[in-house]
């Protein structure tokens, strides 16, 4: 998948889709859940885990159009088109890829799935839209390199309030990259993130969401990007650029052949 959230160069305005690298799960099973199913904790963050060890893909009450944006690495916003049941109905999927499949490997494997067992069809367009351009500073960033045996994770822990209510969000990245930050960033700020530090491996870091009185909400865009900024030591601005939009042309709500 195109896992970084970036301004990505097409060959033409509308192309037909193709994968270029074909890859498909060993065996998968897909489940429709009922109507009154609910949405996964984390999943409007972008914050789900669907790969566990040993080659194992599992997703439990997953909307295709979530589905859609975790394979290809790309926001809410970042497609259109397609039927209403994108995002109401849900599904179990279990799958089973070889166990020493990568992260990017099994996402490939996710969108063979779609576009076999759902008949996904879709284009792209180029448009020009608001970016988000992330860089280093003067400063080193706070960033620390990951320590030997620690296990990738990124905890959210909300700070409750005297009225049992998050005041504010200390958020923790274990052997996180910084690419894997700006994925899920990207979703709390409606934008792509462009990443333009240069930065690769994975690393540890904290920062804190504290909210104010001119924006109460901890996630509220501003103050992501002031933690990124003031926190991480980056440095954040705002522009435009051509970003690729997915385009639905067709998809079946039951999967073929289950």
């Amino acid at each position: 998948m195109m896992k970084t959230l970036a301004i990505l160069t097409v060959f033409g305005l509308s192309i037909n889709h193709c994968h270029c690298q074909t890859l498909s799960f060993e065996v998968a099973s897909i489940t429709p859940c009922t109507p009154d199913t609910p949405e996964p904790p984390g999943e409007h963050m972008g914050m789900v885990r669907f790969i566990y060890p040993g080659g194992n893909f599992t997703a439990k009450a997953t909307s295709i159009k979530y589905l859609l944006e975790w394979a290809y690495g790309i926001l809410p916003a970042q497609h259109s088109g397609g039927p209403s049941w994108l995002e109401t109905q849900r599904y179990d999927i279990l799958a089973k890829a070889p166990a020493d499949s990568t992260d990017h490997q099994i996402k490939l494997m996710v969108q063979t799935l779609l576009a076999e067992r759902f008949k996904l069809k879709f284009h792209t367009e180029e448009k020009e839209v608001p970016v988000i351009l992330v860089s280093l500073g003067k400063n080193e960033p706070k960033l620390y390199p990951a320590k030997e045996g620690e296990v990738h994770s990124l905890k959210v822990m909300p700070q409750m309030g005297p009225d049992q209510k998050p005041n504010s969000f200390h958020v923790v990245a274990t052997r996180f990259s910084l690419e894997e930050l700006n994925e899920t960033f990207a979703r709390q700020l409606g934008r792509v993130i462009v990443d333009q530090t240069g930065l690769k491996g994975e690393f540890d870091f904290a920062l804190d969401m504290t909210p104010d009185e001119e924006r109460p909400n901890p996630l509220d865009p501003a103050i992501v990007i002031g933690a990124m900024r003031d926190q991480l030591g980056l440095t954040v601005k705002s522009q435009k650029g051509p970003v690729n939009i997915y385009v639905i042309d067709s998809i079946e709500m039951v999967p073929a052949g289950n």
